[in-house]
């Protein structure tokens, strides 16, 4: 089989196994158990770090059983060691209202082997809190706080938590006469109300965890937020600092996909704003809560008059507005003012004065500090620390701290270019972004990373411009012009073409830069790339040869250089062990840029006149990734998604020696369902992307297996498979894993399933375009009882799909694409159906037809006849390029 099979990869430990924190509340947990005499040798410490844990598939009454078992065993000998432990230990946990075997029960919970380990766990002994008071204490808060600082979180135990999270303090403030009997256990030793500081670190916490794996759920951590926080402490000034600290990290953007997810944390903001205009708080918006609400109004698509105003702007530079109808004459420049710009003015009224953070945003937001206009350009994400460094002269430094006087001017500098680095990026071409590039430097500004890495990013997108164009989608012939939505200069990162008249043209001093011109003025500047500028090099980098040279370059550690460049080093074992450690050291989205410059360089890496020494260099840059993600699976997924894309190439070579009579195409897909299982193993799971890949890696496999004997049962195997994982990556939060067909998630309750917290209903929302890709997949092996499925699980999902397309360009039209695939991959006339299976798929079809009529206007209409033929003509010319 394939050579560099990917081998199991062994869990990532976690926090709650090294240390165990203290609390504000119970003192520390490990002075504790110093106190009480349980040593590692002790039976209730082998019992407490036991290893009993269990995956996600396998949850059900058999492990529930066995649990139930291990906490009364944990309880009698916890009890058995009540004579040994100090008595001002017992006094301290009687005082706080707990005993010593709630101690042995919230070990257990913080030392379970993964988060969902440890998320089962607890709901278990919550469940028993309820149903057996007496024998189980309660789970206060500051376990729920150590929980939180697993690195192992999944989306499914962060639902857990969430919930029983909710649960707790629901129980700390109701009032409820009908509780108070039920819940007196429960609620022993809380009659005192949860901690601002408290809270607000639980907040903070889930927050750091949804922005990585479930940005729908950031709702409802605000609406938790305010529900729980009103109660708590009479500072009003206190209260109102959480507040905007809160608001400053709702308006960070998801680690994935950050302007999807941006619908839901304006929601959140709305709820926060809510609460903090109530007459009975009117808490303060700080300059740091008006710099979020600026960075979210950034991050929006522009409004129909601020599309308006940019077609109004001239070629020229500054681009004033140049009236082409009579009519424009009566749009007013207040007409094109942003809603960023509305902000930032607000906050100045308030008494908030613009530092270098506000001007850099405004001019992002279309004004530059001169009033003249800018091009207003949408941005995910500003970086804000800089800018709140206090200002102070070297002169009135205290009297032996002249050594920070370098630091000083260092970030003083720094301010000075984060203004030049927003009017870089808000431009439309290259010739006008070069321009002020120049300006830049020959005024003296500091030439620091930030300003070549917008630089850069010009340089870039204006060379993919013209490929783009040249590549074209004949798909996009289906959609009326009227229904498209145009693209303006700022909405995304692509770069306009410079042209204007010769009078007009933009004239510089030095000609336009390529990327390694621009990569020796850098250089010859003494700036080295690091840090993002490094991975936007790595990432577009044109060839292998190349993305060495910029890491050669980059500020690493000469040892990393090696690690990641050495083949040699990678194959011994002893070395494998060191180059981990050294590789831990890469943060994850650098580690990502490497992986994909291999994989590319795998596809095409080629030597002159010598096809054998090509296909070997190929193969090194194959191997060379599958190892380094073996020496250091990542905890993120472009660097599995980049090996799946790599699988799912046709030109990429495979190593077929042990195996030769196995097509390439199915030791690829046995590599791709390995790569799956190891990051299942990780508890990381597969996004859409990768699902993409999956489906190509299907096809190719079954393409060249069809003819075999026997063949029609392994291409059964691998469909399921892939519709397996489909019902995986779309699992409803209220519906255990173990489910795998998604005809059970239809007809869900609209709540879930989670009783006090209102969660989103899906983990994670497809993109129309991925859905798309599944609907060809399943019409071209024909599965129309998966079509079938689909169109039930679409009317049932509809809305958070709508919602989820209406935050990208043409997204509505990639939805309306799907229903057009789906009428024509069958239909009541389709020849491939038998009666049966037309009746059903039909009268899906007419189901799914009656649930969207509704919503016609959101996504343009049910396809026609017509539209339907021209997909399959077109389907049918693309296969067969």
């Amino acid at each position: 089989m394939f050579a560099i099979y990917v081998e199991s990869v062994t869990a990532v430990p976690h926090s709650s196994e090294r240390s165990i924190a203290s609390s504000r509340r119970l003192g520390s947990i490990e002075d504790l158990s110093g106190k009480a005499g349980l040593e590692p040798s002790t039976p209730f410490s082998g019992l407490v770090d036991s290893d009993n844990s269990m995956s996600v598939d396998s949850v059900g009454s058999g492990w529930e059983n066995s649990a139930l078992q291990e906490l009364k065993i944990i309880k009698t000998v916890a009890m058995s060691h009540s004579k040994v432990v100090a008595t001002e230990t017992l006094e301290f946990l009687d005082y706080r209202g707990y005993t010593l075997k709630d101690f042995a029960v919230w070990n257990w919970i913080l030392t379970g082997k993964t988060a969902m380990d440890a998320a089962l766990r607890l709901q278990l002994v919550r469940k028993q809190q309820r149903e057996v008071t007496a024998d189980l204490g309660r789970v206060p808060l500051f376990v729920f706080q150590k929980l939180l600082l697993r690195n192992d979180m999944s989306a499914e135990a962060l639902s857990i938590f969430i919930q029983q999270i909710w649960q707790l303090l629901s129980y700390k403030n109701q009032q409820n006469d009908r509780c108070a009997h039920t819940e007196q256990h429960l609620l022993r030793g809380t009659s005192e109300s949860v901690g601002l500081d408290e809270l607000s670190t639980i907040v903070v916490r889930l927050l750091r965890h949804v922005r990585k794996l479930w940005p729908a759920a950031i709702t409802d951590i605000a609406e938790l937020w305010v529900t729980h926080a009103q109660n708590n402490g009479t500072n009003i000034s206190r209260l109102a600092f959480h507040y905007n600290r809160i608001l400053q990290l709702i308006a960070l953007p998801a680690d994935e996909s950050p302007y999807q997810s941006l619908h839901h944390r304006q929601r959140a903001f709305f709820i926060l704003f809510r609460r903090m205009i109530d007459p009975s708080l009117r808490l303060e918006i700080s300059r740091e809560g008006y710099r979020a609400l600026t960075q979210i109004q950034l991050a929006h698509q522009k409004t129909a008059s601020e599309r308006e105003w940019a077609l109004l702007k001239g070629l020229t530079w500054p681009p004033y507005k140049e009236d082409r109808t009579g009519m424009d004459v009566d749009i007013q420049s207040e007409s094109g003012v942003s809603r960023a710009t509305t902000v930032l003015r607000d906050a100045a009224a308030r008494g908030y004065g613009p530092r270098e953070w506000e001007r850099a945003a405004a001019i992002l937001a279309g004004i530059d500090d001169d009033q003249s206009p800018t091009i207003q350009t949408r941005s995910a994400v500003i970086p804000i620390p800089l800018s709140s460094v206090p200002r102070c002269s070297i002169a009135s430094l205290p009297p032996g701290r002249e050594h920070w006087s370098a630091r000083i001017c260092k970030k003083s500098q720094s301010r000075a270019a984060a203004s030049w680095t927003a009017r870089i990026k808000a431009t439309r071409t290259l010739q006008e972004a070069w321009m002020c590039f120049l300006i830049c430097r020959d005024q003296g500004t500091p030439m620091i990373p930030r300003l070549y890495e917008v630089m850069f990013e010009k340089v870039i997108y204006n060379g993919k411009r013209d490929q783009d164009i040249r590549k074209g989608d004949d798909l996009k012939a289906q959609v009326s012009s009227t229904s498209k939505q145009s693209a303006v200069p700022g909405d995304g990162k692509e770069v306009a073409e410079s042209d204007v008249s010769h009078n007009q043209a933009i004239s510089t001093r030095e000609p336009l830069p390529t990327i390694n011109s621009l990569f020796e003025h850098m250089l010859g500047h003494g700036v080295r790339p690091g840090g993002s500028l490094l991975e936007l090099l790595l990432s577009h980098a044109q060839s292998y040869k190349e993305g060495v040279e910029f890491l050669q370059q980059s500020t690493l550690h000469n040892s990393v250089k090696a690690a990641l460049l050495s083949l040699h080093a990678l194959k011994a074992n002893d070395a494998a062990t060191s180059d981990g450690t050294l590789l831990k050291t890469v943060p994850d989205w650098l580690f990502a840029a490497w992986i994909n410059l291999l994989c590319k360089s795998a596809e095409t890496a080629h030597v002159p006149d010598n096809r054998t020494a090509g296909n070997d260099k190929r193969r090194e840059h194959l191997e060379r990734a599958f190892r380094l993600v073996k020496i250091r699976p990542p905890m993120y997924r472009p660097p599995w998604n980049a090996l799946l894309r790599l699988l799912s190439r046709h030109g990429s070579k495979v190593a077929v020696d042990k195996n030769p009579g196995l097509p390439p195409a199915v030791i690829k897909f046995d590599t791709a369902r390995q790569l799956l299982d190891s990051m299942d193993s990780l508890s990381l799971g597969m996004d859409f992307t990768g699902f993409n890949y999956l489906c190509a890696i299907v096809i190719n496999a079954n393409a060249a297996t069809d003819r075999l004997p026997n063949a029609g049962e392994e291409v059964r195997e691998r469909v399921e498979i892939v519709k397996a994982r489909f019902a995986q990556s779309v699992r409803p939060s209220s519906h255990p894993s173990t489910v795998t067909r998604l005809s059970d998630y239809c007809c869900s309750d609209k709540r879930g399933n989670h009783g006090i917290s209102l969660l989103p209903r899906l983990f994670r929302t497809p993109h129309p375009a991925y859905l798309h890709a599944y609907i060809r997949f399943l019409g071209h092996h024909q599965d129309w009882d998966g079509l079938a499925d689909l169109m039930h699980w679409l009317a049932e999902f509809a809305c958070e799909i709508i919602a989820e397309a209406r935050e990208t360009a043409n997204g509505l039209v990639m939805f309306r694409r799907c229903f057009t695939a789906l009428r024509a991959h069958g239909g009541n006339e389709s020849p491939q159906l038998t009666k049966e299976q037309s009746e059903r798929y039909g009268g899906k079809l007419e189901s799914l037809r009656d649930v969207m009529h509704a919503r016609e206007d959101d996504w343009g209409g049910w396809p026609t006849d017509d539209e339907a033929e021209r997909y399959l003509l077109i389907a049918s010319q693309r296969s067969c390029k």
